[in-house]
């Protein structure tokens, strides 16, 4: 989970906590105890577990809901993070001040549904209004907050969280101490609470602090960078320094340096080190990154059989080739031109596993590996062949990895998408780029010295529309 997440949770948490100081939670505590009906203490444990799914329900759905309609209405960028960093913010003030809540709800749950209804049912009914938030009193203001952010951040996953996290914190305390109701521990507990404000203060600012703790992270976690258009009908990007190619949907390669473009003769363009390289059927041929570029001298004609996509740096050519039931990527040196290495497997997957694009950095490769039950992501030295494990997923799909330096770029695609740059080494991810799963799919990548850099495929045709977009790193 991010730091935005979990701060959040943590204060769904103890705004639900909080709840128990209503009325209405005074009155679940009498309601599911012992004392509350004649079925004794094992209709209150049936109670107890009935309640604490309906007020997760409740909870989930509240707050799934803002969340949904917020991305349905607004979508989430900049304005939409310091809204929601501004009201966390507000909300901790009042909290922890203790100011009386405005608005306030003064409805009780329905009391007739104990009698009408076999115990278990009616406290699994008032543990979804409980859960609800907004169908009781109101004894924090980080409720109104929460559903705000909710509305605000437009994430329905991070407002299903946070609204289970809620429901959970409604009924952690009523199924802890309704048991004990006409018990002399229970009637202590229930006496502190009554008799004790400090208490109720205390979990107040607590909430308080944990809304501080919300607006902070969401103030400095931000939406992921807005993204500026390269060029419409282009994909498949690759980049080093500065410079970019890319290819068109009639699969014609360009050359971008600063302000020039240049027509490829050839299509799957790759760049790296000194190096352009362009597909012909089963041949890669090699260009300088001049302007114009030039034919490289013995670095024409290149035997890279079945080759779908390649990638190059100054002394390595990378291609994948899809061979019977195999994705196989291989290698040839290229450092000693007019000699041309021979063809070296460095690895293979057999369907249904799948192996990504190659990118390249000096004599560094990664790539994404696509199994069944699990995605992961791999760095593989060419010369030597000895491969690690960079990042792993069996909930998420991880895709189209690109190097450059000692950082990488790569796509996941979970509850949502995501353009993530990372280093290599692991640490602390940052989201370049976020968008929903529906509509337009993030696709190969590129990653340079300056910008990030994204294939956006939109609609269902074949080929589907697509749209070249970059990002500051």
């Amino acid at each position: 989970m991010s730091a935005v997440e979990v701060t959040l949770v943590v204060a769904a948490l103890l705004a639900g906590l909080t709840g128990t100081w209503s009325p209405c939670g005074y009155s679940m505590l009498e309601t599911i105890g012992p004392t509350g009906h004649t079925g004794g203490r094992r209709t209150t444990l049936a109670a107890c577990i009935a309640f604490v799914p309906g007020a997760l329900a409740g909870g989930a759905l509240t707050f799934g809901i803002l969340g949904w309609a917020g991305g349905l209405l607004h979508g989430s960028g900049q304005l939409a993070y310091v809204a929601a960093a501004a009201i966390a913010g507000v909300a901790a003030i009042a909290d922890i001040r203790g100011m009386p809540i405005v608005p306030q709800i003064r409805r009780q749950l329905p009391e007739h549904w104990r009698r009408v209804m076999p115990m278990p049912l009616a406290a699994a009914l008032y543990g979804v209004l409980l859960g609800l938030g907004f169908t009781t009193f109101v004894l924090s203001f980080g409720v109104w907050a929460l559903a705000a952010i909710s509305f605000a951040l437009g994430d329905p996953w991070l407002g299903i969280a946070t609204g289970v996290a809620f429901g959970a914190g409604r009924a952690i305390p009523i199924v802890a101490l309704a048991p004990l109701v006409g018990s002399p521990l229970g009637g202590r507990a229930i006496s502190a609470m009554a008799e004790r404000p400090s208490i109720y203060r205390g979990f107040r600012l607590g909430d308080g602090l944990a809304l501080a703790a919300a607006a902070a992270t969401i103030g400095l976690a931000g939406p992921a960078a807005s993204a500026s258009t390269v060029a419409g009908d282009a994909g498949d990007p690759g980049a080093a320094g500065t410079d970019l190619v890319f290819q068109r949907s009639d699969r014609s390669g360009i050359f971008r340096s600063g302000a020039a473009s240049y027509q490829l003769l050839g299509s799957d363009p790759a760049i790296g080190g000194p190096y352009i390289a362009v597909r012909s059927g089963d041949e890669v041929d090699l260009y300088t990154r001049g302007s114009p570029p030039t034919p490289v001298v013995g670095g024409q004609n290149i035997a890279t059989p079945g080759a779908n996509a390649i990638a190059v740096s100054a002394s390595w050519l990378v291609w994948r080739a899809h061979e019977g039931n195999d994705d196989k990527l291989r290698a040839r040196r290229i450092s000693d031109l007019p000699t041309i290495g021979g063809a070296k497997l460095l690895t293979a997957a057999t369907e249904p596993s799948q192996l990504s694009h190659p990118s390249i950095f000096e004599g560094t490769l990664v790539y994404a590996r696509a199994q069944r039950r699990s995605n992961q992501l791999v760095r593989q030295s060419i010369s030597s062949g000895h491969s690690s494990t960079l990042a792993k997923s069996t909930s998420q799909a991880l895709q189209n990895p690109s190097i450059y330096g000692s950082k990488l770029l790569y796509v996941v695609l979970g509850r949502k998408q995501s353009l993530v740059l990372r280093k290599l080494s692991g640490g602390r991810t940052k989201a370049l780029y976020t968008r929903s799963r529906s509509g337009p799919r993030l696709d190969t990548t590129a990653l340079g010295s300056k910008y990030g850099y994204v294939t956006l495929l939109s609609g269902n045709a074949d080929p589907p529309s697509q749209t070249l977009l970059k990002f500051k790193r």
